[in-house]
């Protein structure tokens, strides 16, 4: 009985190395993917799948080829901030986007994702084929990561 519980106690005093995934320097020339970085694409699509049901049940007048993009920051706690139109279409159409973005609340960080807060650019669209594409890269003209989400429907 000594025994276990002396073991019990070793366990609970090891500090716990719990590694998180970093993601590749900026330059590095190396790209990120849902092998290489799994807790991020899993985070990315199941935002993107919460997204993209959201963006299917909202009514709105569209016609193809029709697409707004917003870029956001997410904080680890899941809270949308800096909510900011990247790509217009039209006032109608932009609305409708920012509503559906605004509407799908992010979930907290998981385990291993080693950022206090992640840039989002989030394309919501319409063509003659759907599909949800996903990608970790650089923000244009800084070394920040952004995380991209770019979401068609079929019209």
């Amino acid at each position: 009985m000594e025994k276990i519980l002396i073991l019990l106690l070793i366990i609970l005093l090891t500090p716990l190395n719990i590694k998180g995934e970093d993601l590749y320097p900026f330059g590095s020339g190396k790209t990120a993917t849902k092998e290489t970085h799994p807790i991020y694409f899993g985070y990315m699509e199941d935002y993107a799948k919460e997204l993209r049901k959201a963006f299917e049940k909202k009514r709105m007048f569209a016609l193809c080829h029709w697409g707004t993009s917003y870029d956001i920051v997410v904080t680890r706690e899941g809270d949308i901030k800096d909510v900011k139109i990247s790509t217009m279409q039209n006032n109608y159409f932009d609305k409708k986007v920012k509503e559906i973005i605004l509407s799908v609340k992010p979930l907290p960080f998981r385990e291993g994702m080693n950022l206090d807060y992640m840039r989002f650019s989030i394309y919501l669209g319409y063509e003659k084929y759907e599909d949800i594409y996903l990608s970790i890269g650089a923000c244009p003209r800084t070394t920040e990561k952004c995380f991209s989400l770019l979401i068609t429907l079929k019209k």
